[in-house]
């Protein structure tokens, strides 16, 4: 018996169907069973990594003594708690099996959510690796007659499986080593590090820093303006080497701009050139996940995390779209070959379409149609189930209508636009003085009339239509007029900029061998280059940053229709003391080497782990002797004068305590979120002279709770306690040494 692990139900109901299943048949038990061959399938990772406190339990509090914490090689899974009854079906059914289908997604993370199943459970029966990127029968069944022994990819699992051990080691260590380093000079917050996080951060903070550093220059544009005929025609001058000009090209002078309109007034001036080019656009290659996220950001304000939910919806609830978290923007012929019940299902989903649809060229074959650009997952279209009688949130129709939209403009023809350019020259005090008039006619709308109003009426323009200008026709000039403008920030980031940078980060990387590393990640996939993070985890990864709001300010700005993110003073004194490695794509970049290395057998996964620990320990190092340095943003201890109150939590509700603890043992009740300096703290117990008989500890008099017979009575503990649990009676104001327990 064959039995097939896919890595997602739409996967397995794929495999099903492409071994001759019924098409919505329905999985039993955990699994679809056909011709003697079973299919059941994961979702997503089944297993993880062990933490550091599965190791060992003292993990489970943070302190600088026990970092760095090293990897332990080869690292221990265990089953995720919502993944556990799914898992007992899986494991059952390798045990049945005679060989195993291998089906994860054809990707490294793929290779490894299914490898690591096998390898925990032992697995020693032979393996096949089925290769699946479109879940239509027709290649489906192509990937079926076509596996391949899984030995064939183990340096994917290998390279998946180091960046997971990697990113687990990073973030635990380095969280930990600066909160808690953070904690010691008052900030009460954790200082979250990751590979990807903190490099998103980096770019945040790097831009706001931009922003907030800006020194205002000046600068000025000169327009000219030509008689010919009875017409007019602006242009703009075009700067060159003798003026007095910035590194944009800008003249920055103001005599300088004097002194060209002064030269070019009421002058006679030449049509050096002039051409005329169409341009045409085809209409852009569908959504995947990223672009999808940044137009719904741009157009309706929606977060990349709420996107992704809506995407879910349509998918697993409703039918109605393919698979979200698709990295590629391209499909196959077999798409190409369903277009028309695709469209159908377009119209029933959404009968504002049906216009659109009726219009549509279906004999056109856009180049999005091309197999051999598909990643794991080709882009995301509609699927071929109507809508009819489903009911739709308005977030849903709005998502649904972009993907829609975006399939059926691939059967639309390009827009075509005319492209007129004409230079003009005055000469004037031995010097030729260019101005540059552009035009731009749209011939066609094609594809774009799906997604704009403008009207396809006759041309308009504001002064002469360019056309009409022949080379070597002279024009009247007129007294040119200066613009002075202002130079602007850099802009803030806002959501869709943001995942827009984490799909092309390999720019802001500095090092170029290092960036060309990053971008060679991504070579067979042309939405990204040199990406950080994945379709699947870019959400989160935001959303992560944005609730730390200690670091992270996230607000409307004029100017701005998204919200934009900046970085607050403690996320710009944070960003100033983690490595620059860390704070830009530059490890992420180190890595993709390494794991290139790991891919082709070159590099082991110790090897690169053992290079981390000891890159780890050396930063763990310095932070310890050197501390950080970040602003408290917590009360300094009123009694101690060392300490700081830090807010936490006990069964009666929250209150502040030293930091300092068990020095010093101050406590405060909270009110309104902050300590209550109305009421007394709770004085520190007094250590008495008498040694604990146990550990010699000094012993500390204590205070019963309930009277005894009516009285105030006492007993003595050491204050050692919880290490020494010793309790003594009390005797006229002594510890009786006779009643030790």
């Amino acid at each position: 018996m064959r039995v097939f692990i896919a890595e997602k139900p739409s996967l397995a109901q794929a495999i099903f169907e492409g071994l001759g299943g019924t098409p919505n048949t329905k999985m039993k038990n955990g699994f679809y069973s056909i011709n003697g061959d079973k299919i059941t399938s994961c979702f997503g990772h089944m297993l993880e990594l062990f933490d550091p406190e599965d190791y060992d339990e003292k993990y489970h509090k943070w302190s600088m003594d026990d970092l760095p914490i090293k990897a332990v090689m080869p690292p221990k899974l265990k089953p995720k708690e919502e993944s556990k009854d799914r898992l007992n079906v899986i494991f059952k059914l390798i045990e049945e099996a005679d060989e195993i289908i291998h089906s994860g997604d054809i990707d490294a993370e793929g290779c490894l959510l299914i490898d690591e199943i096998l390898d925990y459970v032992g697995n020693t029966k032979p393996v096949q690796r089925l290769l699946i990127a479109d879940l239509n029968v027709k290649p489906v069944q192509h990937a079926l007659a076509n596996m391949q022994p899984n030995e064939n990819f183990r340096g994917m699992t290998n390279s998946a499986l180091a960046r997971s051990i990697g990113d687990q080691l990073f973030g635990y260590n380095f969280t930990r080593g600066y909160t808690l380093k953070g904690r010691e000079k008052g900030f009460d917050g954790v200082l979250n590090v990751g590979r990807v996080q903190s490099a998103v951060l980096g770019l945040i903070n790097s831009r706001t820093l931009a922003n907030l550093n800006h020194e205002e220059s000046v600068y000025y544009d000169i327009h000219g303006c030509f008689d010919f005929n009875a017409s007019k025609v602006s242009a703009k001058y075009q700067p060159c080497d003798a003026d007095i000009i910035d590194e944009k090209n800008r003249i920055i002078d103001e005599n300088c701009a004097k002194n060209i309109v002064q030269s070019c007034s009421n002058q006679q001036s030449t049509v050096a050139s002039i051409s005329t080019k169409p341009e045409s656009k085809a209409a852009p290659l569908p959504y995947n996940l990223s672009t999808l996220q940044q137009t719904c950001a741009k157009k309706y304000g929606y977060s990349a995390t709420e996107t992704l939910d809506i995407m879910q919806s349509l998918y697993e609830t409703h039918k109605l779209l393919t698979y979200p978290r698709a990295d590629c923007r391209y499909l196959s012929d077999e798409h190409y070959a369903n277009r028309d019940l695709i469209m159908q299902a377009i119209a029933g989903t959404q009968d504002a379409f049906n216009d659109s649809i009726n219009n549509a060229d279906r004999t056109l074959k856009h180049k999005a149609f091309d197999a051999d650009k598909i990643t794991a997952h080709h882009a995301i279209i509609p699927t071929e189930k109507s809508g009819e009688g489903i009911t739709l949130t308005a977030k849903e129709h709005n998502v649904y209508r972009l993907v829609a939209t975006s399939f059926i403009a691939l059967f639309y023809p390009e827009s075509v636009r005319n492209k007129t350019c004409a230079t003009l020259t005055i000469s004037a005090n031995d010097t030729t003085y260019e101005y540059l008039a552009t035009q731009s006619d749209i011939m066609s709308r094609g594809w774009e009339v799906l997604v704009s109003e403008e009207s396809t009426s006759d041309k308009t323009h504001e002064g002469m239509d360019l056309t009409q200008l022949s080379k070597g026709d002279t024009l009247q000039s007129r007294e040119p007029r200066i613009e002075k403008k202002k130079t602007k920030p850099a802009k803030y980031f806002v959501e869709s900029t943001l995942l827009a940078a984490m799909t092309r980060a390999a720019k802001f990387v500095e090092d170029p061998e290092l960036r060309k590393a990053l971008e060679a990640k991504d070579k067979d996939n042309s939405a990204e280059s040199g990406s950080i993070g994945t379709e699947a985890t870019r959400a989160g990864i935001l959303e992560k940053i944005a609730l730390n709001t200690s670091l992270v300010s996230i607000c409307d700005e004029k100017g701005y229709k998204e919200k934009i993110w900046k970085t607050t003073k403690h996320g710009q004194e944070f960003c100033a003391i983690l490595p620059k490695e860390i704070i830009a794509p530059d490890t992420s970049a180190r890595w993709a080497q390494q794991q290139e290395l790991i891919l082709n057998g070159q590099l082991t996964v110790e090897q690169f782990v053992d290079e981390l620990d000891h890159y780890i320990d050396a930063q763990i190092n310095d932070i310890q002797t050197h501390g950080i340095n970040v602003t408290s943003n917590m009360e300094r201890c009123p009694i101690c004068k060392d300490g700081f109150l830090r807010k936490r939590q006990s069964e009666k509700g929250n209150f502040f305590s030293c930091n300092r603890y068990p020095d010093c043992k101050t406590t405060y009740p909270e009110k309104d979120g902050m300590p209550d300096f109305t009421k007394k703290p709770k004085r520190p117990p007094i250590v008495s002279n008498h040694q604990c008989p146990k550990c010699e500890k000094g012993l500390i008099r204590r205070k019963r709770t309930k009277k005894f017979k009516g009285k105030i009575s006492y007993f003595w503990t050491c204050s050692g306690y919880p290490e020494c649990e010793t309790t003594l009676f009390d005797k006229a104001g002594k510890p009786n040494f006779a009643s030790v327990q």
